[in-house]
């Protein structure tokens, strides 16, 4: 049987499983007036459809304060402090449902046509961004990249001020830093890779204080010298910091709070400082930051990379000056080696091996988008982990925002409402026992697939190695990446693009002092795209992700278990567990939404 009759089969299975868009609107309907300008039903129930027009010209929509409104706003309620959200729709059955078709239609369409590709990575396919002379003449500066670093840590000291001692309502502080670079940090990544660790103001100040000079070469007067406990040296100090900031964020809610991102902001120097005093190069920047790791696991995905010119070149060097350093460079800081280099993950283009290389073999190539998945040649338990983690947690991210995570108005419907009724525990309790939840769940459904994948390879292949559940755990988890991060950017660009024109406003008046610098306090700007535009986005960036998601996926078993339709069978249960992480992805999209942007 064919994966398209299987890919029939399994949509008319769907089709008598789906949720109904009545069901829906009963389940989350939220007691609050609709907005007038939008869509409503004879009850008063908030609904929208996909057609929502915006206010008339002139209008001012009453619950997010802008003229012309745009968005479809449904409603406003209110988060467990009482503060007002606006209710913004999910998307329209329409398109949420054509998602589903879209995601099935294409994993069966890949999972029969791929096979009959090359799935050789060509060497070939490169660009090498440092045959511009003046671009490597600006990495050669001593004083790259410092002078990057600076502009941003001094906009990184004024952000700690205002958060510290502005206005703790009208700020500048959560825009800019949650709905701006936190959410446009994904996008950077996607473009250009590990760019952000150029512009880093930790890694600025830790290295300024531990060295006591802006650049140069030679030792840290201010530096001990310890190595870092071998136990961790890997990714876990960088995940425990990602889950526990996320637990700050949305528990705690420091992304409402001007004052709590300051002292994360404050946080995130000594966290960075300490290290960098007590151990040898820039062991935090490896193993303990979460922001270098995330981007690091991402950027393999990225169509930019540094690696060697030829590795014949480095494969005949006896000094590795990029390893070691000299008087031109210091040592890597990642303690990475460009002879044995192939990933993304811990380089941080500081642009040391370029100055220290006597044999000028470093380049900063381009390449295709996921060319660096289909070859990840060392797989590491820890890796496999953060990149289930970064699939779950991203997912809690959205989950959170919606009524059916959290509604003060009619709290008996929600899954906070839930485990605190079960439990009695109060809001952070429960929002404990949640995240936990919901961050296991990915876990386990994984690991239960992959069981079936070593099942499956013991008797369906034709390998000498025997594999185990881990083995596949951990050799698979990079297929999840694509997902992970394309549902990363759909949901932040919601962000970034229905909430990032507020910063504009707040220019005017960044600490909330009365200031309208710009002539735009008191102003409202619609968003830079409209909600069907995002919408269709949305959608389209999860297709997307789950196609290269199914090819890295198809590379990783003709690399394990060879080429052959036996071999294929072996990638059904991934197959599967990549439908159902996309279908959750368009599912929490479905949901409406509570915007934490809102001017009042």
């Amino acid at each position: 049987m064919s994966f398209w009759r299987v890919g029939l089969f399994f949509l008319c299975g769907m089709a008598f499983a789906v949720e109904t868009p009545q069901a829906r609107a009963q389940s989350l309907a939220i007691p609050t007036q609709a907005c007038p300008h939008c869509s409503s039903d004879t009850a008063g129930a908030p609904t929208v459809s996909a057609e929502t027009e915006p206010a008339s010209d002139g209008d001012i929509c009453e619950f997010c304060g802008m003229v012309n409104c745009t968005m479809g706003c449904k409603a406003v309620t209110f988060d467990s402090q009482y503060r007002k959200m606006v209710v913004m729709p999910g998307l329209p059955d329409w398109l949420y449902y054509g998602g589903l078709v879209a995601v099935i239609l294409v994993s069966f369409f890949f999972a029969e046509t791929v096979g009959r590709r090359s799935s050789r990575v060509s060497k070939k396919r490169r660009i090498n961004l440092f045959q511009a002379p003046w671009l490597k003449g600006l990495v050669r500066q001593r004083w790259f990249p410092m002078v990057f670093q600076l502009p941003t840590t001094i906009l990184f000291i004024l952000l700690i001020y205002a958060g510290l001692a502005g206005h703790q309502v009208i700020n500048i502080v959560p825009t800019l830093t949650w709905t701006i670079w936190w959410a446009g940090l994904i996008f950077v990544v996607l473009f250009a890779g590990k760019i952000w660790c150029v512009f880093c103001p930790w890694d600025f100040v830790a290295t300024l204080i531990s060295r006591l000079r802006f650049w140069g070469t030679g030792p840290s007067p201010l530096n001990l010298g310890l190595r870092w406990p071998r136990r961790l040296r890997n990714v876990w100090p960088a995940l425990l910091l990602f889950i526990g900031l996320t637990w700050l964020e949305l528990g705690c809610h420091v992304t409402k709070s001007p004052l709590k991102t300051a002292y994360v902001a404050i946080g995130m120097i000594v966290l960075a400082l300490v290290p960098a005093i007590l151990f040898d190069k820039k062991s935090f920047c490896r193993y303990g930051c979460f922001v270098g790791r995330i981007s690091g696991m991402y950027a393999n995905f990225a169509p930019v990379e540094v690696r060697a010119a030829s590795p014949d070149v480095c494969a005949s060097c006896t000094t590795h000056d990029c390893l070691v350093g000299n008087e031109k460079g210091n040592p890597c800081p990642t303690s990475l080696c460009l002879a044995t280099l192939q990933d993304n993950t811990y380089c941080t283009m500081c642009g040391e091996c370029v100055k220290s290389c006597p044999k000028d073999n470093v380049a900063l190539n381009l390449r295709p988008f996921g060319e660096g998945l289909y070859s990840y040649s060392k797989p590491k338990r820890d890796e496999a982990f953060l990149a289930i983690t970064l699939l779950s947690l991203t997912s809690f991210h959205g989950l959170t925002m919606t009524p059916f995570w959290e509604n003060v108005a009619a709290p008996q419907g929600t899954i906070l409402g839930w485990v605190g009724g079960l439990t009695g525990l109060g809001h952070l309790g429960s929002f404990t026992i949640g995240m936990a939840v919901v961050l296991a769940a990915p876990l386990l459904l994984y690991y239960a697939f992959c069981r079936a994948v070593a099942a499956l390879a013991a008797r369906a292949t034709t390998t000498d190695r025997t594999w185990t559940t881990m083995d596949v755990f951990v050799q698979f988890s990079y297929a999840l990446l694509p997902i992970a991060l394309f549902y990363h950017l759909a949901h932040n660009g919601m962000h970034l693009f229905m909430e990032g024109q507020n910063v504009v406003t707040y220019l005017s008046d960044p600490l909330g002092r009365g200031w309208d610098l710009l002539g735009t306090a008191s102003r409202a700007f619609p968003p830079l795209l409209t909600t069907n535009t995002i919408w269709i986005a949305q959608v389209l960036l999860v297709i997307v992700g789950h196609v290269y998601g199914i090819s890295v996926t198809h590379r990783t078993t003709e690399r394990l278990f060879g080429k052959g339709t036996t071999s294929y069978l072996v990638e059904i249960p991934v197959l599967t567990t990549m439908i159902l992480f996309s279908f959750f992805s368009l599912w929490i999209m479905h949901l409406d939404m509570n915007m934490r942007g809102t001017l009042f």
